[in-house]
């Protein structure tokens, strides 16, 4: 997405809670829809919002991204220092996506893919340190009780 293009419309319960200026930031990388791979999964599911309803899962919006979209990829141990893994950083991101994408478009997210998407955010925030944007989606995300 390009910095002037809006983001399709919350769902009410994504906007009651998820609040902060950066759940609509189409150019942050660290904001959900900001990088690539949340940008495309949020475009493309936006077109297919309705296939999406109350039992939609987290896992089922990254099928679409095909094996490499699987939010097993996440089990790479974060080296302490030294090459990230690689895939790591954009399989965080994909799950990222997919999680808040879910959210957005429909308001609810399951429970597995809640804690893939924590995990996903505990993974960036590990490389890329205390971010705000990924401080504060992981502190939504976990508070949330949708």
């Amino acid at each position: 997405m390009t910095d002037d293009e809006s983001l399709p419309d919350p769902a009410p319960d994504f906007a009651a809670h998820f609040t902060d200026p950066l759940y609509d930031d189409p150019a942050s990388d660290f904001a959900p829809f900001g990088n690539d791979e949340g940008a495309d999964l949020l475009a493309e599911w936006a077109e297919r919002r309705e296939e999406l309803g109350a039992d939609s899962t987290v896992a089922e919006v990254l099928e679409e991204e095909g094996p490499d979209g699987t939010a097993d990829e996440l089990n790479v141990p974060v080296p302490a220092s030294g090459a990230v893994p690689d895939g790591l950083v954009d399989a965080a991101m994909r799950v990222q996506g997919a999680g808040f994408t879910l959210l957005r478009l429909t308001g609810r997210i399951d429970e597995r893919g809640r804690r893939d998407t924590l995990k996903a955010l505990d993974v960036l925030i590990s490389l890329y340190g205390s971010e705000p944007e990924l401080v504060r989606q992981r502190e939504d995300l976990d508070s949330w009780r949708g």
